[in-house]
C-alpha cells in the first residue's frame, strides 16, 4: 500500500506493499531491526491524489518526521529508540492530509526483526468501515479490553442477544466469544448488565438478569473465570477502582420488560475480586433516590486528600448526579444540573449533555460537574437531538455520535471544544459514512480513533478518525482567544473562565478562592518530564504553571505571586510539600505587558524561567505521566491566557 523504505526488496508503487522502518537500538551500535508498518483500512488508505506520505516518529525526546513521495525509497534508520507511537499521513493536492493514522503506543527499541506494526488510516475527522460483526446487533454493551473492545450482548433481529465478540485492532476483525451456558438468557440476553475495565484489561461483567460477575480476559479472549452469584441489580454502573475490586451503583433489583424493575438500589457495594461473594457496602445514595442506566466516574484525589466518585447521566431522577467517597453508609451529595449523556474532561470534570432517549421533550442543554462544585455548571447549548452518546477524545474535546441533525447535516457529528465553550456540527468525509445512527455504542482505542457500532440493528462498524494530537505528541500549542487553534485548553471549573470579545479577544482566567481551582490544562500530551510555556497578563494575584497533573491532588506546581519568591510544590496525596524556593522576591507585574512563563522538568531536576530568565532551579525526580497547564493563583487572582505550549 505504502513504498516499502528500507533496503530491501522493493515491490514499488502505491498500494503494493507495506511501509518498512528501521528501528534503531539504544546506542545504534547493533545492527537495527526491520519493522514494517501495515496500513489497515482497505480504500480509506489510499486518498485519490495521494503524493506524499508523511512518518511521525513520536518519542520521549520529541517529534521527529520524514517525508517521502509514493515511489521513493528512503531508510528511516534514525528514529528515536525512546519511540512510543509512529503516525502516517498521505498527503494530497495542497499539501492536505487525506487520510491519517496512529499506532497503539508501543516500544521501538524492543521491535524484533520483522515485526509488524499495524497502523489504521482514515480520512481526518472522517469515517472507515471496518470488518463486520459476528453477528447483527444494535445498542450492544462495549468496553475495552486490553488493545480491542468487549461487545456484549445489544438487539437482534429476533430480540435481545445473550452473545458476545472481541474487536481486535490488529486486524480490524471481529470475532465470537463463548458466553457461558448460565449466562445465556434467550428472552432477555444481557438487558441491565454492566461492563467494567479493569487496569490489566481484563473486563467485570456485572448484573443484569444473570445476578452473577463475570471476568473476561483478553489474553485468551474468553470468559475466564466461573459466574459468581451477586446481589440482584440491573441497570447500574460499575467503575474499577484499581486492579482487585469493582464498585457499583444505582440501578434496580430486576430486568422487568426490558426495564428497571422491582426496588431501586440505594447502597453503593465494592466487589472484591479475590472475595465476589463478600462484597464490602460503602456510600448510601438518598433513600428516595433513583438512578438508572447512569456512569460512574473517578474524579481522583483532591487537594486536602478527599477521593470523590461521581455517578452522573441516565435517567430515573433526571438532573441530577451523585457525590461521594468509598466510606461505608456515607450519604452521597446530590448535585442539580445536570443531564442523561456524561463523559469525562480533562482535569477531572464531567460533561453532561441532551435529554435522556424517552424525555418527551428533545434538549441539548449542557453542564460540567467541577470536581468540588456544589452544582452543575451551565455550558454552551448543543442542538436538541435525541439518541446522540458522547466520548472523549485525545486532544481534550469531545464527540458526540448518533442523532439526526435533519438536513445538509444528518449523519454529523457534533463536537464540543471546552476552550471555546462551543459545539460544532462536522460532517465526515465522503467515504464510508454511516448515516443517520441511534445511540450508537462507542470505545476509543489506543491509537486515538473511535469505534462506532450499533446504531442500528446491524453487523456493520466503523472507526472515526480524530486529530493525532494524543498523549506521545511531541508538542502542542493552545491560543484560546484564536476560533481556530490545534490546541485545547480545558478550565475543570468552566465558571472561572471569562471570554472576552474585546479587540483582540482575551481568555480570561480567575480564581474564585485560594486554592488551585481555576487550572487550565492542555488535551493531547501526557508526560512526567518536559515543558509548559505560557504567555499571560497578569490582572491581579499571582498564577501558577502545572505539570504532570494526574488529579486535582497530585501534580507540580510552580507559584508565583508578587512579593514573595518562586516556589516549587509538589502536590502528592492531596498534600502540599515545598521542594524548593529561591529569593529575591518576585516584582509587581504590569497588567498591560505580557510575561513569559517557562516550567521545564527533566529526569533529574526542574527549572523555572520568567521572561527567558531562570529563577528558579532544583533537584526532582520525575514521576508521573500527567497533564500540564497553567492556573491563577489566589483568592480574586486573574490571568489573561494568550498562549499554552507544551514540549516534550
Amino acid at each position: 500500500m505504502w513504498p516499502v523504505i528500507v533496503s530491501r526488496t522493493r515491490r514499488p508503487g502505491f498500494g503494493a506493499t507495506a511501509l518498512a522502518v528501521v528501528a534503531c537500538g539504544a546506542a545504534c551500535g547493533d545492527r537495527p531491526a526491520h519493522v514494517r508498518l501495515v496500513p489497515l483500512g482497505g480504500a480509506c488508505a489510499r486518498p485519490v491524489g495521494g503524493n506524499l506520505v508523511k512518518v511521525t516518529a513520536y518519542a520521549a525526546s520529541g517529534e521527529r518526521s520524514k517525508s517521502i513521495a509514493l515511489d521513493e525509497t528512503l531508510a528511516i534508520a534514525d528514529f528515536p529508540a525512546d519511540t512510543e507511537q509512529i503516525g502516517v499521513e498521505v498527503l494530497i493536492g495542497g499539501g492536505a492530509t487525506g487520510a491519517a493514522g496512529k499506532s497503539a503506543p508501543l516500544a521501538f527499541d524492543a521491535l524484533a526483526e520483522g515485526a509488524t506494526i499495524p497502523v489504521f488510516m482514515a480520512p481526518p475527522d472522517g469515517f472507515c468501515e471496518v470488518g463486520g460483526l459476528t453477528a447483527p446487533r444494535g445498542q450492544p454493551l462495549v468496553a475495552r479490553a486490553g488493545a480491542g473492545v468487549l461487545v456484549v450482548g445489544g438487539l437482534g433481529l429476533t430480540g435481545q442477544l445473550s452473545t458476545a465478540e472481541y474487536y481486535d485492532p490488529a486486524t480490524a476483525t471481529f470475532s465470537e466469544v463463548a458466553v457461558p451456558q448460565i449466562l445465556i438468557d434467550p428472552q432477555q440476553g444481557f438487558v441491565g448488565a454492566a461492563l467494567a475495565t479493569l487496569p490489566d484489561g481484563r473486563v467485570a461483567l456485572i448484573g443484569g438478569p444473570h445476578d452473577a460477575f463475570v471476568v473476561f480476559d483478553p489474553e485468551k479472549r474468553a470468559f475466564a473465570t466461573d459466574p459468581a452469584l451477586i446481589e440482584s441489580r440491573a441497570f447500574h454502573a460499575a467503575l474499577a477502582i484499581g486492579d482487585r475490586e469493582v464498585i457499583v451503583a444505582g440501578g434496580c433489583s430486576e430486568v422487568a420488560n426490558g426495564s428497571c424493575g422491582g426496588v431501586p438500589r440505594h447502597q453503593v457495594v465494592g466487589y472484591p475480586l479475590d472475595r465476589i461473594s463478600a462484597p464490602e457496602p460503602t456510600a448510601l445514595l438518598p433513600m428516595t433516590s433513583r438512578r438508572v442506566g447512569a456512569r460512574l466516574f473517578d474524579l481522583g484525589i483532591q487537594p486536602g486528600g478527599r477521593h470523590p466518585y461521581l455517578l452522573a447521566g441516565g435517567s430515573g431522577d433526571p438532573g441530577v448526579a451523585d457525590r461521594f467517597t468509598l466510606t461505608r453508609d456515607e450519604l452521597t451529595t446530590t448535585l442539580a444540573g445536570g443531564h442523561a449523556q456524561p463523559v469525562a474532561l480533562d482535569g477531572g470534570a464531567v460533561l453532561t449533555a441532551f435529554a435522556s432517549d424517552d424525555s418527551p421533550t428533545m434538549s441539548g442543554a449542557a453542564s460540567v460537574y467541577a470536581p468540588d462544585a456544589p452544582a452543575a455548571i451551565p455550558i454552551a447549548k448543543a442542538p436538541d437531538v435525541r439518541f446522540v452518546r458522547l466520548i472523549a477524545l485525545e486532544d481534550g474535546r469531545v464527540a458526540g455520535f448518533g442523532g439526526d441533525l435533519g438536513g445538509d447535516l444528518a449523519g454529523a457529528v457534533q463536537i464540543y471544544d471546552p476552550t471555546r465553550d462551543a459545539w460544532t456540527a462536522r460532517l465526515p468525509a465522503l467515504s464510508d459514512q454511516p448515516g443517520v445512527l441511534t445511540a450508537p455504542s462507542l470505545a476509543r482505542l489506543d491509537d486515538g480513533t473511535v469505534l462506532v457500532i450499533g446504531g442500528a440493528v446491524s453487523s456493520r462498524a466503523w472507526l472515526y478518525r480524530p486529530s493525532l494530537v494524543g498523549p506521545a505528541s511531541g508538542s502542542v500549542t493552545a491560543v484560546p482567544a484564536e476560533e481556530v487553534s490545534r490546541g485545547v485548553l480545558t478550565a475543570p471549573d468552566p465558571s472561572t473562565v471569562t471570554r472576552v470579545a474585546s479587540q483582540p479577544p482575551a481568555w480570561l482566567l480567575t480564581a474564585p478562592g485560594g486554592a488551585l481551582t481555576a487550572r487550565a490544562l492542555a488535551g493531547g500530551p501526557r508526560m512526567a518530564t518536559g515543558s509548559v510555556r505560557a504567555i499571560v497578563h497578569v490582572r491581579a494575584g499571582g498564577l501558577a504553571l502545572i505539570a504532570q497533573q494526574t488529579a486535582p491532588g497530585q501534580a507540580i506546581v510552580a507559584e508565583l505571586v508578587a512579593g514573595q519568591p518562586p516556589r516549587l510544590v509538589q502536590l502528592a496525596g492531596g498534600a502540599a510539600r515545598p521542594v524548593c524556593s529561591h529569593p529575591p522576591a518576585l516584582a509587581a507585574f504590569d497588567p498591560a505587558i505580557p510575561v513569559t512563563l517557562r516550567l521545564s522538568i527533566s529526569d533529574h531536576d526542574v527549572r523555572l524561567s520568567l521572561d527567558d530568565r531562570e529563577i528558579l532551579a532544583c533537584d526532582l525526580i520525575a514521576t508521573d505521566r500527567g497533564a500540564w497547564g497553567v492556573a491563577a493563583l489566589g483568592a480574586g487572582a486573574q490571568i489573561v491566557v494568550d498562549s499554552v505550549t507544551v514540549a516534550r
